[in-house]
């Protein structure tokens, strides 16, 4: 009888620890998660599924509290999931500290005295370089390596190349309020051709060490975060998505290097703002892109949402306003404004754009996402071809299959000059490339994605279709423009050039992509990807396979 008292004790208390003490160990995690966590795949779908109403994926990166906030509510719907599904959510709370797994470091700490260097090293455990937690503080280093090759193959060529990186991850909070991330990394070419790694690794086309100094490459992104109650601010480095959609983000995605930012914000249940401030590069004003004597004015971007997130979907206004060659302008700080009305106070100087997305859930597993874009209009010229009516736009629709198929279709489109300004360094880019889509001005692209989830992965198996059409400006055997079709953003209109403009207009591009992507976990922590890559551009035929081993936690 003792004994069975003894017991009974222990359940209560095992009990009070799980209801008590576990959710302020959860919930004490104020940092962003990296965009490139596979957690925001699992939680597209769910959003699609309708598991997540008052949720919305179209701006990232989420705070670490939101996903598991997410999680945690896709858990209470378990009897709505597939197998498949229950297995990867399970793995994604156990990332997310909700679920029990043991821990391995290589520098001891108060909470976790595992050493890695054992058999822990090749059992499914976390494995740190420090890890310490207790009720509102968290410190979490975590060692990052791999290894990628790419192998090309044309008609006439084949090409190949590998490369190397190691790096760290530090993240945690400080109580309850404060959180932090950084991440760096260093990586070099171990062997292979240079430029096949330029044309293909699209992070390496703006890293100067590699790209003008022909040196290794590096990598860091970093922020801090506060959180109180419905306010908090963000500072730092991060790559960031803004935009509704399938394939294609119009406000900011990664196709450019992410900017240094400033954002506030307020968040609740089913609203939520956020105003950010961010310094980016110019086009380069000298002969030399890198070094002392080369010179970049200042630029900076503005940028705020408001979004509405009923139980059905997402509404949202999104505002921007590119402006440079001066300091910090104090009309554009006030983070409640109505940018466009202050360009023009400001004299029509700066380049202002403006637009909305929609999310739409008509029923579960059904989803409509699309953005409209407006970069300039005269209304008395609408319908006319006229060139300063620039915009772009994407719709795409979204199926989920009970049988863990996702199927997704969107259409999205860039007319002729859109983001461009008279002023090329107000032009809607970052270092030269566009800071939303990564379609061009005059262009337009059909997708069809295929995503399948099995046992193997946090990642689904995704298999993608894309035909674009890009109408690009015609240039002579001097390099010389001599026909001007609106094709590129760092050129707008000149006196000469037509008003008038016929979309895809000028040398027709014509590309036709097949990828296939897939990832295994081996053990926790290793895993291995490869993608296979099938390219048709005009009438060249590219085959590409792209292999990599990394230690990483995702």
């Amino acid at each position: 009888m003792q004994k069975k008292s003894k017991a009974i004790g222990k359940f209560i208390y095992a009990t009070i620890l799980i209801l008590f003490i576990l959710p302020l160990l959860v919930f004490s995690q104020v940092e962003n998660v990296p965009i490139s966590h596979p957690v925001y795949e699992f939680l597209f779908r769910s959003e699609s599924r309708g598991l997540l109403p008052h949720f919305s994926t179209s701006q990232l990166p989420l705070q670490r509290n939101e996903i598991i906030s997410a999680l945690n509510i896709i858990n209470q719907n378990k009897d709505k999931l597939t197998d498949v599904e229950k297995h990867i959510l399970d793995e994604h709370l156990i990332d997310f500290n909700v679920l029990p797994i043991e821990k391995a470091v290589l520098i001891y700490s108060e909470t976790e005295k595992n050493q890695v260097f054992s058999s822990s090293f090749f059992h499914d455990n976390d494995k740190y370089i420090y890890y310490f937690q207790d009720s509102v503080n968290s410190v979490k280093l975590k060692p990052l390596a791999s290894v990628e090759a790419l192998f090309s193959s044309e008609e006439v060529k084949s090409r190949n190349v590998t490369l190397g990186e190691l790096g760290f991850r530090l993240y945690g909070s400080l109580g309850k309020h404060f959180g932090y991330f950084l991440q760096a990394t260093n990586g070099m070419l171990i062997n292979g051709d240079r430029n096949l790694a330029l044309e293909e690794f699209h992070k390496l086309k703006q890293n100067v060490k590699f790209a003008d100094l022909n040196s290794d490459f590096d990598f860091s992104e970093s922020h801090i975060r506060f959180d109180y109650d419905w306010f908090y601010a963000i500072i730092g480095r991060e790559t960031r998505l803004v935009g509704s959609g399938i394939a294609q983000r119009l406000f900011v995605s990664n196709n450019a290097a992410p900017g240094d930012a400033f954002s506030i914000g307020a968040r609740f249940s089913n609203f939520e703002y956020r105003y950010t401030h961010s310094g980016i590069l110019a086009v380069d004003q000298a002969v030399n892109k890198a070094g002392f004597n080369s010179s970049f004015p200042e630029k900076y971007l503005v940028t705020h949402r408001f979004a509405l997130k009923p139980d059905w979907g997402e509404v949202a206004f999104w505002e921007g306003i590119i402006y440079s060659k001066r300091g910090i302008d104090l009309a554009y700080i006030n983070p409640l404004s109505f940018f466009k009305s202050l360009e023009h106070a400001l004299h029509d100087r700066d380049n202002s754009l403006m637009g909305g997305d929609l999310t739409i859930r008509f029923l579960n597993n059904l989803q409509l996402k699309g953005s409209y874009l407006l970069d300039d209009i005269r209304f008395e010229e609408i319908g006319t071809g006229y060139w300063s009516n620039k915009s772009a736009w994407n719709i795409g629709l979204t199926y989920n299959f009970h049988f863990n198929l996702d199927i997704g279709l969107e259409y999205a489109r860039v007319e002729p000059y859109t983001f461009s300004h008279f002023d090329s360094i107000n032009s809607y880019t970052n270092d030269e490339m566009l800071i939303g889509t990564g379609l061009l001005p005059n262009s337009d692209e059909i997708s069809l994605i295929l995503k399948y989830w099995w046992f193997g992965s946090h990642h689904p198996m995704i298999f993608k279709v894309s035909n674009e059409r890009h109408g690009a400006n015609i240039y002579d055997e001097n390099g010389d423009l001599i026909k001007n079709v609106g094709a590129d953003p760092l050129q707008t209109r000149r006196p000469d050039d037509n008003f008038k403009v016929r979309f895809l207009d000028g040398e027709l591009i014509k590309s036709l992509k097949f990828d296939f992507h897939i990832s295994y976990e081996f053990i926790k922590d290793f895993q291995v990807e490869a993608n296979y890559s099938y390219r048709t551009i005009i009438d060249t035929k590219t085959h590409l396979l792209f292999i990599k081993f990394s230690f990483v936690d995702f």
